[in-house]
């Protein structure tokens, strides 16, 4: 299976530095059906890209709305790029399809989405698992942030 990039929202670059704290913000990994409408001109319809604008978050056996902390997130910066890297999150003896995994500020108010991630590019359905343990592992990191030139 092929995951696809992660994408930060355009709204969520207006707001790093300012609402949302990457240092020192709680942060949560979201899953979504295919069915829920997202890209990096998301906002929905609270025009801020936030939580409760999601309209098609994951229900099966162990998912809990609101979905899951993500734990050892941390931050490096070298030669002008900074990495935001986490620990694999895991859904235990789960029962589900999900396509996207969004990561949301849970620290700020009304938890805006910082980005997402589309969990299987070459099926338009996602990634099931069938009673089985659903993890997501990110690369060595989630996502970098560099100055632009």
């Amino acid at each position: 299976m092929a995951a696809g990039p992660f994408t930060i929202l355009d709204v969520a670059q207006e707001k790093l530095g300012a609402a949302i704290n990457l240092d020192t913000d709680a942060f949560a990994l979201v899953l979504c059906t295919n069915a829920q409408a997202i890209d990096e001109t998301f906002v929905g319809a609270s025009g801020q890209g936030l939580y409760a604008d999601l309209t098609a978050e994951v229900v099966g056996t162990g998912y809990v709305a609101g979905g899951e902390v993500m734990t050892g997130v941390s931050w490096s910066t070298t030669g002008g790029v900074t990495t935001f890297a986490a620990d694999p999150s895991l859904w235990a003896t789960a029962t589900f399809t999900a396509k996207f995994a969004l990561i949301i500020d849970t620290t700020v108010a009304g938890d805006p989405i910082v980005g997402f991630a589309d969990l299987e590019l070459t099926d338009p359905a996602g990634r099931t698992a069938a009673a089985t343990d659903f993890t997501i592992s990110w690369p060595s990191d989630v996502f970098t942030l560099a100055k632009a030139p």
